[in-house]
């Protein structure tokens, strides 16, 4: 069963930066904590990766996906679903809010590990992956 979360995070720079950043997937394990490996297989006509694959350690094993990017609310907002990968389902977003310089990024994560865990431990790890996403994305941002 899937598990969704959502949280969000102020980030002092313009929501056309935060975008570039969230979607320079090949740039992620340079600063996402749980991302090994990136490789974009599919871009679309403006050069944003539309089928990623990604290699996750998700601590209680390393993880491996692939994902189907949708820009249709660029710049903002994208989301992503699964295509196949080492979990049953895992679908997301993220939307970006700017206001005088400063972007409030909302992150919405739903996903089935696709093994029997308890709901409480479900629910545990979906929110840390989403305050971790988050917390990543806004230290890799203001940073630069």
């Amino acid at each position: 069963m899937a598990e969704t979360v959502s949280d969000s995070i102020d980030v002092a720079a313009p929501a056309a930066e935060v975008f570039a950043v969230a979607t320079d997937f090949e740039a992620y394990p340079q600063w996402n904590e749980s991302v090994e490996k990136v490789e974009v297989r599919a871009a679309d006509d403006d050069g944003r990766a539309t089928i990623v694959w990604f290699e996750v350690d998700a601590r209680v094993r390393v993880v491996r996906y692939t994902l189907a990017y949708d820009y249709s609310n660029a710049p903002r907002a994208f989301s992503w679903d699964l295509v196949d990968g080492d979990v049953a389902a895992l679908r997301g977003s993220y939307e970006f809010d700017e206001l005088d310089g400063v972007t409030e990024v909302r992150y919405e994560l739903s996903v089935d590990p696709g093994f029997p865990l308890p709901a409480f431990l479900r629910r545990q790890a979906s929110r840390q992956i989403a305050r971790a996403a988050l917390a990543d994305l806004k230290r890799r941002v203001e940073s630069a």
